[in-house]
């Protein structure tokens, strides 16, 4: 079975509401506690991300990070991003479309309610267009996932 749940993004950029991604997750429980799935993070067209891991130590890449006890990512496989050179130096940025493969334990902490999982995810992330970045910034996502049948 897999399951699909397009998340709400919590972060707003108010001068610049055109530059917020779009987050959606696919998640397909497996054997046991663990499960398997994507995320697909949009970035908005003339914008880009740097990736994961990035080229340099000043840039902020994209970084998906667990915020509920419980649910640990394992394995979380960052494509590579495209080489890009703005203001004389090359980042190797991600752009439209970034598919994000993860592999994710439950512990026996993290308790169904009324026959389903809920975990909190945090997609940080930091945009630029030509010419500047925005601030770093995070977004919170809610995973919800119908626990399997005993």
């Amino acid at each position: 079975m897999i399951l699909t749940t397009a998340l709400a993004l919590s972060a707003i950029i108010p001068a610049f509401p055109q530059a917020t991604p779009t987050v959606k997750i696919n998640l397909k429980p497996g054997k046991g506690n663990v499960v398997t799935g994507t995320v697909v993070v949009t970035l908005p067209e003339g914008w880009h991300a740097y990736q994961n891991p990035p080229k340099s130590e000043y840039e902020t890449p994209l970084k998906i990070e667990s915020k509920t006890k419980g649910f640990k990512f394992t394995a979380v496989s960052y494509p590579a991003g495209k080489a890009m050179v703005s203001s004389g130096s090359e980042s190797l940025v991600y752009e439209g479309d970034v598919t994000i493969p993860f592999k994710a334990e439950i512990s026996k902490s993290l308790k169904p309610s009324k026959g389903q999982y809920k975990a909190q995810v945090a997609v940080n992330y930091q945009i630029c267009d030509d010419s500047s970045c925005l601030p770093p910034s995070s977004a919170n996502a809610t995973i919800i996932w119908k626990a399997a049948s005993k």
